[in-house]
Order: C-alpha cells, then structure tokens, then sequence
C-alpha cells in the first residue's frame, strides 16, 4: 500500500510540475502577444506620425514653390519681352508651378516612386537639381543680416 501512496504522490507532484510549466508557457505567450500588440501600435503610430510629417513638409515645399513660381513670372514680367532672362524665368516659374501642383496632387508613394525613376534616368540632373536645392534651402535658412 505504501507503494501506491507514493505512486500516487509521485504522479500528483509531476502534474504539479506540468500544470505550472503549462501555466508558465501561456504566461509568455500571453506576453508575448501584448509585447507584439504593442509593438504593431508603436509602429502604426510611427508610421502614421511620419505620414503626417511627410504631408505637412510636401504642403510646405509646394507653397513656397509657388511663391517662388510667382516671383520668378514678376521677375520675367520686368524684363524686355522675348529676352533670353524674360523666357528663361518664364519657363522656370512654369517649371516651378507644375511640380507645386504634382507635390499637391500625388500622394507621398506615387511622388517618391516618380522622384526615384527620376533620379534613375538622369542621375546627373538629379544631382545638380539636389545640390541646387540644397544651396537654395541653406540661402532661405540664414538670417538676412548674418553674413558669415
């Protein structure tokens, strides 16, 4: 009898042992499924937030091509009609204009795969374009009285 007692115990104690092994595995995964969760929220978050930083800095970068489009037809406007100056501002403010209106009408996606196949094709006026709007950035970014 003293056999089927400890047997008996034996077989209690390693259903103890099972039961908190399994209580122990749904712990982690249960864990693991909230740590998964949040780091899906914390992505669509990110993402989202990025969204909306991207599509304020495309809304900014369209105004002022605008404003930068407008100025150049008020400088092509002072100048001599048919002029080398008059026609070249004109086709850059017409220039400036049209891709103020594709930054406005196309979503980031469809504007960052045309820029990309852009740079593709013509990498040497992609990267003089870069350059050109990089001084042109730094010259709007200084203060008009520092003359470092």
């Amino acid at each position: 009898m003293a056999k089927k007692t400890t047997s008996a115990k034996s077989a209690a104690k390693k259903q103890r042992a099972t039961d908190k092994v399994d209580d122990a595995v749904e712990e982690a995964a249960a864990t693991a499924r909230s740590s998964v969760d949040d780091l899906k929220a914390g992505a669509e978050d990110m993402a989202n937030s990025a969204r909306e930083t991207a599509e304020t800095t495309a809304e900014a970068v369209a105004d002022r091509a605008s404003r930068a489009a407008d100025i150049l037809r008020d400088a092509a406007a002072s100048l001599r009609d048919g002029s080398f100056q008059e026609r070249s501002f004109g086709q850059l403010a017409a220039s400036l204009a049209d891709a103020s209106d594709a930054i406005r009408d196309k979503d980031l996606g469809q504007l960052s795969r045309d820029v990309s196949n852009f740079a593709r094709r013509n990498p040497l006026l992609f990267a003089g374009g870069a350059a050109l709007l990089g001084f042109a950035v730094a010259r709007m970014m200084t203060k008009p009285g520092d003359k470092s």
